[in-house]
């Protein structure tokens, strides 16, 4: 089978979208996007995932209020908040494929999306954090209080953590933003520049 880039034409296109139409998801298309993130790949097949549709525009004005990098969440149509149970060694890439599934899945349906990081975003901004093996090696206090409010407006358990936040709607933003090269970002066999 040789190469036909037509055939990943749609995925190229995907970015981040922050403005929206007025205009609802129905609810079986949101249904469906969570369907597609449920059958992402996870580790030993754990599943450690819980996903939350939201489309009550009060829940989605609570959510961009309380979350400095998601203010846009009020103006779209809908958002799905994923979240893992902590348990699983690998919740945060499990958590990772899922979203990535609701954003690809979601472009199918000619949606556009965010992908809103959850409580581990910030960390890598923050110098003060000391890290430890490339993850921090305490939670920031004021950082765990957003987490836990981000919980509380959707009523999940204190015991799963918030991976991300897709906010979706129907748009007509579209840019093309500059991206490294083919050649310049891959490597055969070995790591060579």
């Amino acid at each position: 089978m040789s190469a036909n880039p037509e055939k990943t034409a749609f995925l190229k296109d995907i970015r981040s979208i922050r403005t929206y139409l007025d205009k609802p998801i129905d609810n079986e298309i949101l249904k469906d996007l969570v369907d597609a993130a449920r059958m992402a790949p996870t580790a030993r097949n754990i599943q450690p995932w819980e996903f939350v549709v939201i489309d009550d525009r009060a829940v989605l004005a609570e959510l961009a209020e309380t979350h400095g990098n998601g203010r846009f969440i009020k103006d779209a149509a809908a958002a799905i908040m994923v979240l893992c149970h902590k348990s699983s060694e690998y919740y945060i890439e499990d958590g990772s494929a899922a979203t990535q599934n609701i954003i690809i899945a979601a472009r199918l349906y000619d949606l556009k999306s965010c992908w809103i990081g959850g409580c581990k975003g910030p960390y890598y901004e923050n110098d003060d954090i000391p890290m430890c093996e490339g993850v921090p090696c305490i939670i920031p206090p004021l950082y765990d209080d957003l987490c836990t409010r981000l919980k509380e407006i959707v009523k999940a358990p204190m015991d799963l953590e918030v991976i991300s936040i897709v906010s979706l709607g129907y748009s007509d933003e579209d840019f093309k933003a500059q991206k490294r090269s083919l050649n310049e970002v891959m490597h055969w066999n070995q790591y060579a520049r």
